[in-house]
């Protein structure tokens, strides 16, 4: 996507009118709308003015990556050590084979954190499971009462046909 389109769609997803960001560039709106269209580009200050709007990195408005994060989240503190930046940095000096491992637990983790808001349905599951467990035993047990019954049957017809000429 070049960075009109990319322009374009920040806008519009966060329906923010040409008017508004012309005003707060401090442009006009045939300036914003040139840009959309991929008349003109902005300079880099305007550039950078339009990234610190949206709250996305001028990378993304220009269409080196897809990722919108702005790049002063990798100064974000994920601990007393480490930064969003310097855990990006030691993925990218592990192998190929632990970055997919680490995606994988990332994965993982994932799932873990969703489970707890899982809890009230897995219940639910688990008390459904044993009402059909305790239907079934019913079910069984009348199976078991008709087939003596057939038996039962049986014989005094049976018994009957011995009886009759």
């Amino acid at each position: 996507m070049n960075f009109g389109d990319t322009l374009f769609q920040l806008r519009t997803e966060r329906g923010i009118y040409q008017k508004q960001l012309a005003e707060y560039l401090t442009v006009s709106i045939g300036t914003i709308s040139n840009y959309e269209n991929g008349v003109h580009c902005p300079d880099l200050n305007t550039l950078c003015r339009i990234a610190e709007y949206f709250n996305v990195s001028a990378d993304y408005l220009l269409g080196l990556t897809n990722n919108p994060m702005p790049i002063d989240s990798l100064n974000t503190k994920l601990s007393d050590e480490d930064t969003v930046g310097s855990v990006l940095n030691a993925i990218l000096e592990l192998s190929q084979s632990s970055r997919q491992k680490l995606a994988q637990y990332l994965s993982m983790v994932k799932i873990c954190e969703e489970m707890p808001g899982m809890e009230g349905t897995i219940e639910k599951q688990k008390l459904l499971i044993r009402r059909q467990k305790h239907a079934i035993e019913r079910l069984n047990q009348t199976v078991g009462r008709q087939a003596q019954e057939i038996l039962r049957l049986k014989e005094l017809l049976g018994e009957k046909s011995e009886i009759s000429p």
